[in-house]
């Protein structure tokens, strides 16, 4: 992973004439003799925060003793976006060193914080002031980068020392690699167990857990391919933690996990656990191990293992199921239907002949056919629980056909072919 790199350097101050025999007496407010910043950074952003920052993105610096050095934003100008030749740049030159420390060794402690925010916590952050933090957006987290660094302008006036800053993630990152093998659809991951609120220190660039620990705190998709989803949560770094998961299907199931051992979560990396969830309706697993491997970015790896899941909650969803005849024995006794979303269901049949069918509930209820008609190259079907409802008929061309059913509106969908709507 690169580092970001800034170094603020100094303008060029304005010189005075004179010769080897004169002698300039600086004044506190000569602004000629007040060094103005200019701030250059030698690598992209994006290797670190993993996301394009352009011209339109800011950071802030902070100063513990220099003139208007609160929450001073400097706008980002010039980005490379490879390994640089030139340096981009952050423009900005509010901040300043004071007429009385130019040509010493006084230090001032700078702090640099990605991204620029104007807020009333964010302006009082100082020394003898923590910022707290609350983990209320985790993409806004996952990009958050803060340093801190000791400088001073050195003895030589006109060429003062840079001040150099390598931005790092102040949080540590959870990722949860899920590969869903049941017949229910995942709506929400939740974590416990972890802190998403601390205390930022201006001195150090640390943040330090404060509050409770979070009981239900929802992770974010990162991203989907086929029936594996990425879900990651960004956390206050400690030690000796041992966070749970808990899947919640959208028939309301529910299944949680635990590490088999306590885990140090250290700032700056990232930790990405892959589990297999492959519960079936009605189908009740104890004491199922799943395997977890811990790989840490960076500089070393850790493997740890999942313990047992820790507990399971079947859904207690009325589930429908096909019924009809054209299908063969297992036709006949009824095909169930998986869970792919929210009160959607979703089954891709093989017809050979004609095919006649309604839907059955688990609760006796069957729904067959009241009317029909197309709709973007879809056949809807409006059903009806009314005894004399028609099946629900497939005379077309033998093949692959997709059925959906809709729990909430009873609706039937039908498609050629292996789609989704």
């Amino acid at each position: 992973m690169k580092k970001i790199l800034f170094i603020l350097c100094s303008a060029a101050a304005t010189l005075v004439a004179c010769n080897k025999a004169e002698v300039v007496t600086p004044v506190a407010n000569d602004d000629a003799r007040v060094v103005k910043f200019e701030t250059k950074n030698l690598y992209s952003f994006d290797t670190k925060a993993g996301e394009a920052i352009d011209a339109s993105k800011s950071v802030a610096i902070y100063a513990d003793n220099l003139e208007s050095a609160s929450n001073v934003a400097y706008t980002v100008g010039t980005m490379p976006n490879a390994d640089p030749t030139t340096n981009g740049t952050l423009t900005g030159t509010s901040i300043k060193w004071g007429i009385t420390q130019m040509g010493t060794t006084n230090n001032t402690k700078f702090f640099a914080m990605y991204p620029h925010a104007s807020s009333t916590e964010r302006d009082n952050f100082s020394t003898s002031t923590d910022l707290a933090y609350n983990i209320n957006d985790e993409e806004y987290a996952k990009y958050f980068l803060v340093d801190v660094v000791d400088q001073n302008p050195g003895s030589d006036v006109e060429n003062p020392n840079a001040v150099v800053f390598n931005l790092k993630h102040p949080f540590a990152l959870l990722r949860y690699v899920i590969t869903n093998t049941s017949d229910d659809a995942i709506r929400k991951v939740e974590i416990a167990g972890v802190h998403k609120t601390g205390n930022l220190a201006y001195n150090t660039g640390v943040i330090t857990a404060s509050g409770d620990v979070a009981t239900a705190a929802e992770l974010a998709l990162e991203s989907t391919a086929g029936n594996v989803l990425t879900y990651y949560s960004v956390i206050v770094p400690e030690n000796g933690i041992n966070p749970t998961i808990t899947i919640t299907t959208w028939t309301g199931a529910t299944s949680s996990f635990s590490l088999s051992a306590s885990q140090n979560f250290v700032a700056g990396k990232q930790y990405t656990a892959s589990i297999t969830y492959n519960h079936t309706h009605l189908v009740q697993t104890s004491n199922t191990t799943v395997s977890a491997q811990f790989t840490v970015a960076d500089w070393d790896a850790q493997n740890v293992t999942a313990g047992d899941e820790a507990s399971y909650t079947s859904s207690t969803t009325d589930w429908p199921i096909l019924k009809g005849t054209g299908f063969g024995s297992t036709w006949e006794s009824g095909i169930r239907m998986p869970c792919v979303g929210q009160n959607s269901y979703r089954l891709v049949i093989t017809k050979s002949g004609d095919v006649a069918f309604k839907v059955y509930m688990e609760n006796g209820t069957w729904y067959g056919s009241s009317s029909s008609t197309t709709v973007d190259s879809w056949t809807k079907v409006t059903t009806s629980t009314d005894g004399g409802a028609a099946n629900i008929s497939l005379t077309s061309d033998n093949g692959t056909y997709t059925v959906y059913y809709y729990s909430d509106s009873h609706e039937v969908w039908i498609k050629s072919g292996d789609v989704t709507r």
